[in-house]
């Protein structure tokens, strides 16, 4: 089939690749765990905390019993300083590094499309159709428009779930492989704790879709799988530095999240949430079947597709059920799981668009138009998105005050805060943090030069002492010490 009939479909994909999450991404501001953790990462750079004991402030999150930042194992934020270390401060290099993500994860969801289908050209050349399904998924493209880590530990279990496939689709008992697999399961698991640990039932959920390895041989592989991860984690147990920053994250941070601190009172809240987001894919794929129907056009599931189609749905749900097992849950959280609802979409729906594309003619003015059309909506979109440029897309206020108070204080100032905002305003302290070093304190051991406070709060803080400036702030009064 001549490849041009599939050039409009590309360009379409890539415009809306660029587009949805872009036009946000591109602006100022960002969701406030994103700007939490590249503030993390981009401290690490400066010398401002290790890899096993990254900072965030002078106070961190407050927390007993440590004065180091462990709300997630510290792999994204050693990755990412890396970019910053090369790259310099703008705030367009945690920027860059979610684009680089984004591209890493849609280059292997497109890879896996190729295994899928090594064999039939007319489908895997429908290589646009999951990306398009995945990129459309409402959290996906906010996902790829927010430094989250799931960005990052998505990227390794889709490459782990990627070389397990092809693995066993081959039948191949290499050692070696499966201990790579392994080894990019720990790399997600020290991005982002227990989720990561979700590819290790792929054997299982490959051989309960397809039947084609035995029970025995699913299992075992599965077994090897969490041995290596346990193995890694044991000999950094091993290592006083390490040992001690993971006992910090596992005992005293995600254990005791999971136990006292729910994000919710609904245990299938991710439930829902998966539906909502999945529901324009799921109208898409009724709406093509009904008018196939209609048009007595029937798909031709060939090669044991039937199974594939199950093992791919079933993996995203591996990816995402587990997360109802507690009551500390998130929409974002689902990300790594999008990738493979949107393969098995799409490979439920590759015989009717693969039917539909065999009937397009290349020399035909409709074709010429079709392709007009997404000609116009990339350039449309790479315009739109570089307009955004300079703008901030969230917090203006915030962000005009930050900028403000960073051209008065040095850098790596502290600032007196209320207590109560100190545990509430995380939107101020990451931008003062990222853009400026600058950290809040509410219980300095003696008065601080500068104390800030939101404009429609009182505060019982004593500050007869202070007198406060006019910088024309809109969010915040910015009050300094009289001598």
């Amino acid at each position: 089939m001549n490849r041009n009939k599939y050039l409009p479909f590309w360009l379409i994909t890539l415009a809306v690749m660029i587009g949805l999450p872009l036009v946000t991404l591109i602006q100022d501001g960002m969701f406030m765990d994103a700007m939490l953790y590249t503030s993390v990462a981009h401290n690490q750079a400066h010398g401002f905390g290790t890899f096993w004991f990254p900072q965030f402030s002078k106070l961190n999150l407050d927390l007993p019993g440590f004065n180091s930042f462990h709300e997630q194992p510290p792999l994204a934020f050693g990755i990412e300083s890396l970019f910053f270390r090369v790259l310099g401060n703008s705030m367009y290099v945690e920027r860059f590094y979610v684009l680089v993500t984004m591209c890493l994860t849609a280059w292997l969801i497109y890879r896996l499309w190729q295994e899928v289908y090594k064999n039939e050209v007319t489908l895997r050349r429908l290589g646009w159709l999951p990306l398009l399904l995945w990129i459309t998924i409402p959290t996906v493209f906010w996902g790829c428009s927010n430094n989250v880590n799931e960005n990052t530990m998505g990227i390794f279990t889709l490459a782990s779930v990627l070389v397990s496939f092809r693995l066993l689709q081959r039948d191949a008992r290499n050692l070696f492989a499966w201990m790579l697999v392994g080894l990019l399961i720990f790399l997600a698991t020290f991005t982002k704790g227990f989720p990561g640990f979700f590819p290790i039932v792929v054997p299982v959920v490959y051989w309960f879709a397809t039947r084609r390895i035995s029970a025995g041989r699913a299992f075992g592989y599965s077994t090897l799988l969490l041995a290596v991860p346990l193995a890694i984690y044991g000999i950094l147990f091993l290592v006083p530095e390490s040992r001690d920053s993971l006992s910090i994250y596992l005992f005293k941070r995600a254990l005791l999240r999971i136990t006292s601190d729910p994000t919710t009172s609904n245990r299938f809240a991710s439930l829902v949430n998966l539906f909502m987001d999945l529901l324009p894919q799921l109208g898409l794929l009724l709406i093509i079947v009904l008018v196939a129907r209609a048009k007595k056009i029937k798909a031709a599931y060939t090669g044991g597709q039937g199974g594939l189609i199950l093992f791919f749905l079933l993996t995203g749900l591996s990816a995402t059920a587990p997360l109802m097992l507690t009551m500390v849950q998130k929409a974002f959280y689902l990300l790594p799981g999008f990738p493979f609802f949107a393969i098995g979409t799409g490979m439920l729906l590759a015989p009717y668009i693969s039917r539909f594309t065999e009937k397009m003619q290349t020399g035909s003015k409709g074709f010429r138009i079709f392709r007009g059309i997404s000609v116009l909506l990339l350039c449309s979109a790479i315009t739109v998105v570089g307009l955004q440029a300079g703008k901030v897309g969230r917090e203006k206020d915030v962000l005009h005050d930050v900028y403000a108070i960073g051209k008065l204080l040095p850098e790596h100032s502290v600032i007196g805060i209320n207590q109560r905002d100190f545990y509430i305003d995380w939107e101020l302290q990451c931008y003062l943090m990222r853009y400026f070093f600058i950290s809040v304190d509410f219980k300095p051991g003696k008065p601080l030069t500068y104390f800030i406070l939101d404009k429609s709060l009182k505060t019982d803080t004593d500050l007869s002492r202070y007198k406060k400036m006019e910088l024309g702030l809109e969010k915040y009064d910015l009050y300094k010490l009289e001598p």
